[in-house]
């Protein structure tokens, strides 16, 4: 059984959260503002190695390549969607409901010289502004825990051509706990990974792959405060604000990071899925 979603935030609350974390994320992490993938705890990766070896993973399922157009549904400041349409000549549409990121995945993409194939725009990822049909593939890189994943999944099907895949990434409690654990917040919630079949399926998808990846993300929040310890000087000469302070404003929307103490357990999964043809669907139904 599904486990009812809390209610969406709103976009001023998304907007909010990254407006007071992104500057710190940013100097801290990198312009990847998502979990690293490392091979092991030997592993010696920086977070932009990391963080691009978690892109090039999920850019390996997507199956894509020139002449394709990929949305990318809660795009961020719009890294990743460069490095896809870099690494695979597709065309690529991200949105975000910060408009703030919105600028910022822009200027990016001017400086990459990508600007005339990577397009960012606002808009609601549970509610897009574009036809039916319109995308050969969906990516959504931990955007989907800003969400309500049942209406943001039957969104991201609607626009999906018949054989089109999505490829996602979201959070859960790897102790079997539920979504409403300590973990999440106002901005932010964590699915369980046993309802994923359910939750793919009731988007009218076939879910092709459902990997937990915890065992290579997990060093993710260590090394984010490693980040920010290593940057605390520089940010608060620069910005003129403790990394307290900033750390602070979240407490209420997301504990996870409001915090310089332990690491919290934060589960990853990856789920491949696609949109079945008429031909497959025909079958199936018979």
């Amino acid at each position: 059984m599904t486990t009812p979603s809390a209610p969406p935030p709103t976009s001023d609350q998304v907007t909010d959260y990254y407006s007071a974390l992104g500057p710190l994320l940013r100097m801290a992490w990198g312009d990847n503002l998502h979990f690293g993938y490392w091979e092991g705890p030997g592993d010696g990766s920086s977070p932009q190695e990391a963080t691009d070896r978690f892109t090039d993973l999920l850019v390996s399922r997507l199956g894509v390549g020139a002449g394709d157009v990929v949305l990318d549904a809660g795009c961020g400041i719009g890294s990743p969607a460069l490095r896809l349409a870099s690494l695979t000549g597709a065309r690529v549409v991200g949105i975000t409901i910060s408009p703030q990121q919105v600028e910022q995945a822009r200027e990016l993409a001017r400086e990459a010289g990508m600007a005339e194939r990577v397009e960012f725009r606002y808009a609601d990822a549970m509610d897009t502004p574009f036809e039916a049909e319109s995308f050969d593939a969906v990516l959504a890189f931990e955007s989907i825990v800003h969400m309500e994943r049942p209406t943001a999944l039957r969104e991201m099907a609607r626009v999906l051509k018949p054989g089109g895949r999505l490829v996602l990434t979201d959070t859960f409690p790897p102790d079997g706990g539920s979504q409403e654990r300590d973990l999440s917040g106002d901005v932010a919630s964590m699915a369980r990974l046993e309802e994923y079949p359910d939750l793919i399926a009731g988007a009218g998808l076939a879910l092709d792959e459902l990997t937990d990846v915890t065992d290579h993300t997990k060093f993710t929040f260590t090394r984010v405060i490693d980040g920010i310890l290593r940057c605390r000087r520089d940010f608060e000469r620069e910005h003129g604000i403790s990394v307290e302070e900033v750390l602070d404003t979240l407490k209420p929307a997301h504990p996870q990071v409001s915090a310089l103490g332990g690491a919290p357990q934060v589960g990853c999964l990856v789920a491949v899925a696609h949109k079945p043809s008429a031909a497959e669907a025909a079958s199936s139904a018979r």
